[in-house]
């Protein structure tokens, strides 16, 4: 591990890992959950190093929908498909990280850069019901529903049934016809009301959002249910983040998201509780990503010793945890160095013996629950911070 010298209780200076990134265009920052104030500071220092040092000059944020960080990127003609103000109070809306007094200082630094945004994630529910109604009407105007009226007929209804449902579940019919609908329409590459394919991204993450949130299939076990709605959900994260990328080719960009959703192959892990096996399901978004764009991609987890752990909010139901390193966990042997701040390739690692790749030891990078895997397999590196300390809330 590089010891990354502390400076002002941070890591000092963060070149001393430049060379792990060289010529990386996609850094996926990882946290090891939402609620850890010294991650929100560290991650913050090496957001400004990459943009003031490396060239990167997109952000891309877990928690934010791709319609609304594409309005904030300048697609104007958006505007009546978000909240109102929302140009104003969009960082308000990034949860669970707004509230935190340690993110005050990313907050001021990524409004004051000339930074585009991606938000990766398919529609909040408040943008949904705007948007349904938005692509049906537009779908109602176009030239697809004019020479496909049978199937118009047969589709309005259940975009009404999306917004007015108080179940949230379509029929099976239902369900397999507007999907199936939407996407001939996006097989088609039907251009409505925008002069390029945002439309068409637009019914894709409507086809994503009523897949987690309404589809009436009935699954084995609730292990089945959740690596569904981890898999589409990861997926669509993936496929908002090469569509920006698609279309800004020079686009240098930091992705901040928890460790999970960085996880290069989450099945190398052992999932810790009971006899699930539910990792060997998953296809999370950094796998995606990596798959796609390779060596341009460098994927880097966060993870603490000890401290403690809370997100940002005064509500009784939300907990401090306490950070523990089992014995002979990844975390517990780095405690050991006396290091606050480090640093660990683990590319390097494995290329310094063949051995190394394959071997398996317990770490608490995910959500400090202590879990077996190989985990040199999963991400491209690992930064460490000794002890952390809980999210605060804004005063």
């Amino acid at each position: 591990m590089i010891d990354l010298k502390t400076k002002n209780e941070l890591p000092g200076d963060l070149k001393t890992i430049a060379r792990f990134i060289e010529n990386k265009e996609i850094i996926l920052l990882g946290e090891a959950a939402h609620g850890e104030g010294k991650t929100f500071e560290v991650k913050t220092q090496i957001v400004k190093y990459l943009v003031e040092e490396k060239g990167f000059n997109t952000i891309a944020l877990e928690g934010m929908d791709f319609l609304e960080m594409e309005f904030i990127n300048g697609r104007n003609t958006l505007k009546d498909n978000l909240v109102d103000n929302f140009e104003n109070e969009w960082y308000n809306y990034w949860n669970p990280w707004h509230p935190a007094k340690q993110l005050i200082p990313f907050e001021n630094f990524i409004k004051k850069e000339k930074l585009s945004f991606v938000g990766i994630e398919t529609y909040k529910k408040i943008n949904a019901i705007i948007n349904i109604d938005f692509i049906k009407n537009e779908l109602e105007k176009s030239k697809w529903s004019n020479l496909n009226q049978e199937q118009w007929l047969k589709l309005a209804p259940i975009f009404d049934k999306i917004n007015n449902s108080q179940n949230n579940k379509l029929s099976i019919e239902e369900f397999e016809y507007l999907t199936t609908q939407l996407q001939k329409v996006i097989d088609q590459k039907e251009t409505i009301f925008f002069h390029d394919d945002f439309f068409l991204q637009m019914l894709e993450n409507l086809i994503t959002y009523v897949n987690i949130k309404m589809n009436p299939k009935n699954f084995d076990n609730e292990d089945d249910q959740l690596a569904y709605e981890v898999n589409q959900r990861d997926l669509q994260m993936a496929r908002n983040l090469i569509h920006f990328k698609e279309r800004n080719p020079n686009a240098k960009i930091i992705v901040w998201l928890a460790n999970f959703h960085g996880a290069l192959n989450i099945k190398e892990v052992a999932f810790a509780g009971n006899d699930s096996n539910i990792y060997n399901k998953l296809t999370l978004f950094g796998e995606h990503i990596k798959n796609k764009y390779s060596d341009k991609v460098y994927s880097i987890a966060i993870t603490s010793s000890e401290g403690f752990s809370k997100m940002p909010y005064n509500i009784s139901s939300i907990k401090e945890t306490k950070i523990i390193s089992p014995e002979k966990s990844l975390e517990f042997e780095l405690n050991k160095g006396n290091i606050n701040f480090g640093f660990i390739d683990f590319n390097e690692v494995m290329q310094k013996s063949s051995k190394n790749k394959d071997q398996t030891f317990s770490s608490i990078m995910l959500g400090h629950s202590n879990q077996e895997g190989k985990w040199l397999k999963v991400f491209d590196g690992l930064f460490y911070i000794k002890k952390n300390e809980i999210a605060l809330p804004k005063d």
